[in-house]
């Protein structure tokens, strides 16, 4: 990395290609560029677009050659971002000391593509004009052994809250846009965020020059009042995403540690439930420190792995809470609804339905009775009843014979759907021996059709005939675009 100090000819080129780069898609600069790419997210292994293509194909034309042959290679770039991709963008990090030089093409990365962009608008204006632009300081390379792990610790956060604001400015700019209740509030919002996206560039010159801690400072300003435009312009923030999911998981552990309480005072089991609830509750106070912080990603992160160690504690104990009580009245509820449109419809049909009524009266009274529970907080006869529900509803399906149809007719959509997907698989192995074009798409979508599927065999396990039938359905339409694709 060089301590880069910026000129004022080079703070006016970069703030004009900074506006277009960062919040106006592709760059339409009238100087010749060879190569011109608009970034609007983070991108890395797996991801597919028009952005890909276009880095692709600067670093073909900047001698980071993707591939020498096929996909990849000069006039064959593509719209995946892959190992090749990601080796070539390491040569390219490297050689612009971007550290890391991890492949990923991240708001760093960008920046430093930014700079690649001044230097050629520089020389394009001063072939144009006739003026020759101020000298640039020269570059300081970094001594061998100064870097220290609090540098790397300050650098790495003052990336994380740089691409932080950029990604809030990004949302703010399309929030904005989509403003249309008053003109003049509008044009306030404008400009709040043009002030923003000044600031933001500030950040951006204070992390090449290699001053993280004002980088990180300013780059939280510009969070903050990215998110105060995006909120005044109708949308909703990270931050109160944020807030509202801290605020719900802690009331989620309030819930599961009075259970946890009632268990060990009644002597049940519990199981793991207490290192459970601690992990969840140093989880939530790191939220919180996070939420001062207003690094709010990191506190939805946190909070929702909280969520995940409160699950399991409840799961350890061996009690039924209210909130387990009121899901399983209200799943018997809606399965109520379900079942009784469909006797409807077999009676509309001429079918005897004679014996599918009186189960599912039998299921209304279990209902009541549920509710009835749920009154006198019997938590425990609540749950009871409502399963008693289910099974009569589950009955009253079979005396007119849906469930058996709804089952046949999952299990002939999963059958249907295996054997396109292997059909196909057999087509992109043969296309990929071949190198022919559009074998790695084909092969992508029929990663997701065998995910699909999966989920499909995991839905019939669980007895879900509709979720299962639409699964498959699913993983069939994504094996049809994979053969398109060929």
């Amino acid at each position: 990395m060089y301590v880069f100090a910026f000129s004022q000819w080079k703070y006016t080129l970069l703030a004009v290609v900074a506006a277009l780069f960062l919040f106006s898609g592709p760059l339409f600069v009238q100087a010749q560029i060879s190569n011109e790419c608009g970034f609007s997210r983070t991108l890395e292994m797996g991801v597919d677009g028009e952005d890909v293509r276009c880095l692709q194909k600067f670093l073909n034309e900047t001698g980071y050659t993707v591939a020498e042959t096929g996909p990849g290679s000069p006039g064959n770039e593509t719209s995946l971002y892959r190992t090749l991709t990601e080796e070539a963008v390491v040569a390219w990090q490297q050689a612009k000391n971007v550290s890391p030089a991890s492949g990923v093409f991240g708001p760093v990365s960008q920046a430093a593509y930014l700079l690649d962009l001044i230097d050629t608008l520089e020389t394009t204006v001063a072939e144009q004009t006739g003026v020759t632009p101020p000298p640039s300081p020269t570059p300081e390379p970094e001594v061998a052994g100064v870097s220290t792990s609090a540098t790397d610790e300050a650098r790495e956060q003052a990336a994380k809250f740089v691409e932080d604001a950029v990604m809030m400015v990004r949302d703010a700019e399309e929030q904005v846009e989509d403003f249309d209740d008053d003109e003049e509030e509008k044009a306030d919002l404008e400009e709040d965020l043009r002030d923003a996206r000044y600031d933001l560039y500030d950040a951006l010159f204070d992390f090449f020059n290699k001053e993280y801690d004002e980088a990180t400072e300013l780059a939280r300003e510009v969070l903050e009042d990215a998110t105060d435009v995006l909120e005044d312009a109708g949308g909703e923030s990270d931050k109160s995403e944020a807030e509202d999911i801290l605020d719900d998981v802690k009331d989620l552990f309030d819930d599961v540690k009075d259970l946890f309480d009632q268990a060990e005072d009644n002597g049940d089991d519990v199981g793991d439930a207490e290192d459970l609830l601690e992990e969840a509750e140093d989880l939530l106070d790191d939220a919180e420190d996070a939420f001062d912080d207003r690094v709010y990603r990191q506190v939805i992160s946190d909070a929702l792995d909280a969520e995940e160690r409160l699950e399991d504690a409840k799961d350890e104990i061996d009690v039924i809470s209210e909130h387990d009580a009121i899901d399983a009245v209200e799943e018997a509820k809606d399965e109520y609804d379900d079942v009784e449109e469909e006797i409807k419809e077999a009676e509309d049909d001429g079918e005897d339905v004679d014996e599918a009524d009186d189960l599912l009266d039998d299921a209304e009274r279990e209902i009541i009775r549920a509710e009835a529970a749920l009154d006198d907080e019997d938590w425990e006869d609540a749950v009871e009843f409502a399963d008693e529900a289910e099974d009569l509803l589950e009955e009253a399906l079979d005396a007119i014979g849906g469930s058996d149809d709804d089952e046949d007719e999952a299990e002939e959509a999963i059958d249907d759907a295996w054997d396109a997907y292997r059909d196909a698989d057999d087509e992109v192995d043969d296309a990929e021996d071949d190198d022919d074009r559009g074998w790695e798409n084909a092969r992508e979508l029929l990663e997701e059709a065998k995910d699909a599927l999966d989920d499909a065999e995991d839905a019939f396990d669980d007895e879900d005939w509709e979720e299962a039938t639409e699964l498959a359905e699913e993983a069939e339409d994504l094996t049809e675009e994979a053969l398109d694709e060929l």
